[in-house]
Parts: structure tokens; C-alpha cells; sequence
């Protein structure tokens, strides 16, 4: 058992030049961004009940450009076997609902999945989704246009974008690139993908989903002055998962980590990968599961277990939202392609990227992880199961301030399943999480309380 005076360092230690991050982040294009915008909003509508027969207008030929685009994604990587690019239409029928849904219609994603290099990673599967429907003022209006530029053409350009400079990197895990469908009708199709998800086990550790990510400004503020934060973007996490039984609601209590859920860790992963790498568009953690009145599509993977948060640009200018095309007052209403930057749109995109490099290259997040609470003491006794992936070099024990938002310290434990600190857990919130090698490191796991 090793014994750990306190020692106190910065919550993202220092780490080789990473050069994959670097290659990804140089290759993401604003201009091909903006072409890809312009060529969803050229479809004129993208509602889920939408033409799905023309090849010029409709869901049914937005969908079908963006499956070519994820196939032509693949050419020329040097993809072969089992790391070939896999893209197929995922589709969800769906029942009338007497609300949104009108009659019976297929609603349909469109995955891209780009296998991991590591037999023993290749299982985990990190996502980057974007909603490839749109809707005008009437949510039930099929036949109006309804660019949906940055709602959300933004999200599904930058899964596109993505799904170009990943493919041609070997990352250790699986990473999927998606355009969901129905997510204006009521998050169908990424519910309709969660719960597939669910059926057949599959490892999802993280999902990031892009909605409304392209647009920096803002309406004017009282006063008039312009509104715009085109450095930032809003990362919102849920803190207590959904649907907790009885025990679990108990254990989080007793704990007080009702902002420890995975999904807070996971926003702040990408936080700290943020600061590491000084990228130009930076995250702003919100502490709450999404806005109020409005909805997204990391909602039905937190139902269901799944560590997932949403990008939104900071500013919405609700004028551009859900509006049909117009002028009025004197002001432009609509959700056009010239509101949408795509330099502001290239650093999101960026971030997203790099969030992904570390997550599919990082060791899994330890398991089991415990604070051992057999007798009183002044100090904590840890103890984990160890990451699976042959590439482990290490883990690291981090903790912070019980009124801190942010892991504040850390300290290097070696390649050991068990470490005491000389700091009482009464004190501080204490986490966990592995490095490889070449200093990928997990999400941090929170322990729970156990006797031994």
C-alpha cells in the first residue's frame, strides 16, 4: 500500500506535445464547414415528415447527401478490414402521436462509425452528433423552407468535418460521427439510437452532442450593445442521472456528489484537454442538463445510462430559431446560412475533436473505485480495478475543495490499485483516473464509500 504526503499541483499536469490533436485541429476546414452548410440548407426543408423521394429537396435527399459524404470520408485512408468505415441509414419507425407526428414515418440517422485500432479498446464507442432536421414556425410544417443553418446544419457539417480528419488518424477506440433525425418531433431518433444502444450493451463512455453551434452574436443586449463570445461555447452536464432508484438517490445523498455524475466528469474532461491544448474556441461548464423550455439530443443517452452533454453557442438569437423565413419590422428572421460564422463554427469543431483524440487514445475510466470507510482515521484509503488496455502506465488520484467545481489537485500514484492520502475524506471529494503511455488520461471515476 503506498502512503501519499499532500501535494499539491496543477489540475491538468504538463504532457508530451501531442501531435495527433495537433494534426486533427491543423486539417479542420471553416471553408468546407460553410460549403456543407450551404449544401444542407440548399435542400429547403429537412423536416422529419419532409419529401423523402425528390433528389433536390426534402429529408430524404438531405440524408442521402450526408451518407455520401460520411462514405467519401473513408476514401483514402487506408482503411482495410476490420478498421474499415462503416456508414449505414439507422431507422426508427414511428407512430403518429396526435402532436408532432402526423402519420407514420421512418425516422432515420445516419451513423458513421470509424473502428479503433486497439483489439482491447475497439469496443468503446465515443460520439459526435449533430440533428439533420429542421423546421419552420409551425412545428408540424412539412413543406415550408426551413434552412436550419445553425439549427442544426452547424451540428451535422461539423460531424462531416470530423468524420474527414478522424478517419484518417488510429485512434484506440471506436468513434461515431451521427446525423439524428426527428429531434425537432421529440428527440426520436437519438432516442430511437440510445435504446438500440441499450438492447445490445454497447460501450458509450462519452457522447457530445452539437446543437446550435455556429453562431456567436447575439441579440443586443438592454442597453443596445451588441451581444458576442465567439471564443466560448456552453457545455451543459446533468448532475444527478435520471431515473435513480431508491438506493442509488441514497448513495448519491450520502456522498454529496450531486455534481460528480459521469456526465459532469465528462465535461470536465473536456475542460481540462481544453486548457492543455489553448485552443481558440473554449468550453463553459453549465452545471445544469440543458436550457430551460428546449430539449437535445444527449437527453435519452443520460436516460439510459449514457455520459453525454450538449455544445450550444452561448448567444441564441431566437429571432433565427424556428422562424419562418421573413422580414418583418425591419428585421431578418429565419435561420440563414450568412448568420452562421464558420471560423467560430472551426474552433468548436476543434474542441470537439480534441475531446474525442483524448477520449478514444485515454486508457478506460477505472472501475470500482472506492474510499474505504472500515474504521475513523485522518487520512483516505482508495482502491480501484484496473483499466483493461495493455497501454496503462498509471493512475492518477485527484481532489478538490467540497465547494470547488473544478479538480484543483493531483498527484501521480503509479501502476497500484490502492493508495492512502495524508487528507481526510471528510474534507474533499476525491476522484480517480488512469494515463497510458503516452499520457492519454482518463475521465476521473468518483468513488463511492465501502468497508473495504
Amino acid at each position: 500500500m503506498l502512503f501519499l504526503p499532500i501535494l499539491v499541483a496543477p489540475a491538468v499536469p504538463s504532457a508530451p506535445p501531442d501531435q495527433v490533436v495537433a494534426e486533427v485541429t491543423r486539417e479542420i476546414s471553416p471553408q468546407r464547414l460553410r460549403d456543407d452548410i450551404e449544401r444542407l440548407v440548399s435542400f429547403g426543408t429537412r423536416h422529419t415528415l419532409s419529401d423523402t423521394e425528390s433528389e433536390t429537396r426534402g429529408i430524404g435527399a438531405a440524408r442521402r447527401w450526408v451518407k455520401s459524404r460520411f462514405e467519401l470520408a473513408g476514401e483514402g485512408t487506408g482503411r482495410s478490414g476490420d478498421l474499415s468505415l462503416s456508414v449505414w441509414f439507422d431507422a426508427h419507425p414511428i407512430e403518429p402521436d396526435g402532436r408532432r407526428i402526423a402519420r407514420p414515418v421512418d425516422v432515420v440517422n445516419v451513423v458513421c462509425e470509424i473502428p479503433g485500432s486497439m483489439p482491447e479498446a475497439r469496443q468503446r464507442r465515443y460520439y459526435v452528433m449533430g440533428h439533420l432536421d429542421s423546421r419552420a414556425s409551425e412545428a408540424n410544417d412539412f413543406t415550408s423552407d426551413a434552412p436550419g443553418a445553425n439549427d442544426d446544419a452547424s451540428g451535422v457539417a461539423l460531424c462531416l468535418e470530423l468524420a474527414r480528419v478522424l478517419s484518417r488518424q488510429r485512434l484506440d477506440s471506436t468513434v461515431v460521427l451521427m446525423a439524428t433525425s426527428g429531434e425537432e418531433q421529440g428527440l426520436l431518433g437519438a432516442r430511437g439510437h440510445a435504446q438500440l444502444a441499450a438492447e445490445r450493451n454497447w460501450t458509450i463512455p462519452a457522447v457530445l452532442s452539437n446543437d446550435i453551434v455556429g453562431d456567436p452574436s447575439g441579440p443586443p443586449d438592454a442597453q443596445g450593445h451588441p451581444r458576442s463570445a465567439p471564443e466560448v461555447v456552453r457545455v451543459f452536464s446533468e448532475g444527478i442521472p435520471q431515473g435513480l432508484e431508491v438506493d442509488h438517490a441514497r448513495r448519491i445523498w450520502s456522498l454529496a456528489s450531486e455534481s460528480d455524475s459521469p456526465s459532469r466528469q465528462l465535461a470536465r474532461f473536456i475542460a481540462d484537454v481544453a486548457a492543455e491544448h489553448d485552443l481558440r474556441v473554449e468550453p463553459k461548464l453549465i452545471f445544469r442538463p440543458d436550457r430551460f423550455l428546449r430539449g437535445g439530443d444527449h437527453t435519452p443517452f443520460n436516460e439510459l445510462g449514457f455520459p453525454s452533454v450538449r455544445f450550444t453557442e452561448v448567444h441564441e438569437n431566437y429571432e433565427r430559431q424556428h422562424q419562418d423565413v421573413r422580414i418583418e419590422g425591419g428585421r431578418q428572421f429565419g435561420d440563414l446560412p450568412e448568420f452562421v460564422d464558420e471560423q467560430y463554427l472551426a474552433g468548436v469543431a476543434r474542441l470537439n475533436a480534441t475531446a474525442i483524440v483524448h477520449l478514444a487514445n485515454a486508457p478506460s475510466t477505472p472501475e470500482n473505485v472506492r474510499i474505504i470507510t472500515a474504521q475513523l482515521s485522518n487520512d483516505t484509503t482508495l482502491r480501484w480495478d484496473p483499466s483493461p488496455e495493455p497501454d496503462v502506465a498509471g493512475y492518477e488520484v485527484v481532489w478538490r475543495p467540497t465547494t470547488s467545481a473544478r479538480w484543483e489537485s493531483v498527484r501521480d500514484v503509479g501502476n497500484t490499485g490502492e493508495v492512502t492520502v495524508d487528507l481526510s475524506k471528510d474534507d474533499v471529494f476525491f476522484g480517480v483516473r488512469a494515463y497510458d503511455r503516452e499520457g492519454y488520461r482518463s475521465p476521473v471515476a468518483f468513488p463511492v464509500a465501502a468497508p473495504r
